[in-house]
């Protein structure tokens, strides 16, 4: 599936042009970081965060505030909002940054920024989390649906598909995933892909202390801020996962059902990192 073609922001560039900026908006192709770009990097399912495996021999190396374990709860809420991508990059759930840190892991991690999020210093870590807080691809979804809303406007619901497809020119590809971004935006409003974005802020987050961006506790005190605002707006871990699902769907142009499936087998797993309660309180503990 793909996204609203560049036909469809030629031809409505006057409904479209206050959201022609948005990072994610599906009017432009864009990198994991919402970077507009001519190529489309974004079919690699992994692309949001891929690491190696760790495997890597890491005796001898150790970070300067080191790593402490076992997690708290609160630490563990933090790893399990973003479990699954972890998982899916075979590193354990439950350590925050998915390994014990150390030089070798630094470099990897670092490497990794670079190639999946353009970050490469704390000025373009800070720059890029300030990104995803404040806008991420929760507003190029809301832009979507609004604008496909207002064509539904137009044709109706029914002939959305075709309308699409005949008057501004869209494969069948196309107008298929537009069909589908509309009932996602009708069925679950404008904040359907929220847990998406704050899913991703919290990785990154984890990332930041791996690559040594950020220290620990600098990690660890933005977790708290950010879980404390993701928390109250889901009720559950299965709410907070539909909407990560959700938006993985709006930005991988692709099914989310093997991450769906991770996180089936997750929550049968011996140590499901879900089981600490989604409502738990949350509170400094390091």
């Amino acid at each position: 599936m793909k996204k609203i073609s560049k036909n469809l922001v030629v031809v409505t560039l006057s409904i479209a042009m206050a959201a022609s900026s948005l990072t994610g908006c599906s009017m432009f192709n864009v990198n994991s970081s919402g970077n507009a770009s001519s190529v489309d990097v974004l079919a690699g399912a992994e692309n949001d965060a891929e690491m190696p495996k760790t495997d890597a021999d890491n005796s001898g190396d150790s970070s300067a505030d080191g790593y402490v374990g076992p997690e708290t709860d609160t630490v563990q809420w933090f790893n399990a909002s973003y479990a699954i991508l972890t998982d899916a990059n075979g590193q354990d759930y439950n350590l925050f940054g998915g390994a014990e840190p150390g030089k070798m892991m630094e470099m990897q991690y670092q490497a990794m920024l670079d190639s999946s999020w353009d970050v490469t210093d704390r000025a373009s870590a800070d720059e890029t989390l300030d990104w995803i807080l404040t806008e991420g691809h929760r507003e190029g979804f809301k832009s979507d649906g609004e604008l496909l809303s207002q064509i539904v406007e137009e044709c109706g619901e029914e002939e959305l598909e075709n309308y699409l497809m005949q008057v501004y020119d869209e494969s069948a590809d196309d107008a298929a995933f537009d069909v589908a971004i509309y009932n996602m935006y009708k069925e679950h409003g404008e904040t359907a892909i929220d847990g998406w974005d704050y899913c991703r802020a919290l990785s990154l987050l984890s990332f930041y202390y791996m690559a040594g961006y950020y220290t620990k506790e600098e990690a660890l005190d933005k977790s708290l801020e950010i879980a404390g605002t993701v928390q109250p707006l889901f009720t559950s871990w299965d709410e907070l996962i539909d909407s990560y699902l959700r938006g993985y769907e709006y930005w991988a142009e692709a099914d989310s059902s093997e991450r769906r499936e991770i996180y089936e087998e997750l929550l049968a797993a011996d140590d499901n990192p879900f089981r600490v309660d989604y409502n738990t309180t949350l509170e400094k503990t390091w």
